[in-house]
């Protein structure tokens, strides 16, 4: 069994959490039943105030005390905005220090847009080809250098076992890629065609 943890903070924005869940549980319905892969939703408190005005309920409330990194394979961090305590909660030390157990244990860390910035005041990104949101006017983009990584303009940059990506449209395709890794491609374009991605699958 194979298990991810996506950590939702006040500010997450939907587009960038909702592949992941949806993609896996299709998965479940459609897609190999070799291997169980489950994606459970953390956060700080039960609930959290996501962008929108949206209210999401997490599956498990962070406790410092619980060793995350050696019950799960990964961990998912979608972005979010600044305006809704996005940064303020990507900024506190017990996540930080999350993040830093699972590069330390080689874990596959997955940073969604401005997710990208967790992982850099985490000081994991150092040395690091990485991407993050750079349209607007770059605000986010130009601090990757602050953090010692090496800022590259494409979608989704992987460099070892850290993925990076560089807008809410990257989550989808980011989502379909996590799935051909710990499956196999045959089944991410399975799962891509029951749920109307035909341009996912080989023609």
């Amino acid at each position: 069994m194979k298990k991810f943890l996506l950590f939702i903070s006040n500010g997450s924005e939907m587009l960038e959490i909702s592949p992941f869940i949806d993609i896996f549980g299709w998965n479940k319905i459609v897609g190999d039943k070799k291997e169980k892969i489950d994606i459970v939703t953390i956060s700080y408190e039960n609930f959290v105030n996501a962008t929108w005005n949206l209210i999401l309920k997490a599956e498990l409330k962070f406790n410092e005390d619980i060793m995350y990194e050696n019950e799960y394979d990964g961990i998912i961090i979608p972005g979010g905005f600044g305006n809704a305590g996005y940064f303020r909660d990507i900024k506190e030390e017990r996540f930080q220090k999350l993040l830093k157990k699972f590069y330390e244990k080689d874990k596959l860390i997955i940073g969604i847009c401005t997710g990208a910035i967790a992982l850099g005041e985490a000081g994991i990104l150092k040395g690091k080809k990485a991407t993050t949101y750079f349209l607007d006017n770059k605000r986010y983009f130009n601090q990757l250098e602050k953090f010692g990584a090496i800022p590259v303009m494409e979608t989704i940059v992987q460099d070892e076992n850290i993925y990076t990506t560089a807008n809410p449209e990257s989550a989808l395709i980011m989502g379909f890629k996590l799935l051909e890794k710990v499956t196999s491609k045959e089944n991410m374009e399975k799962v891509a065609f029951n749920m109307g991605y035909l341009y996912l699958v080989k023609k």
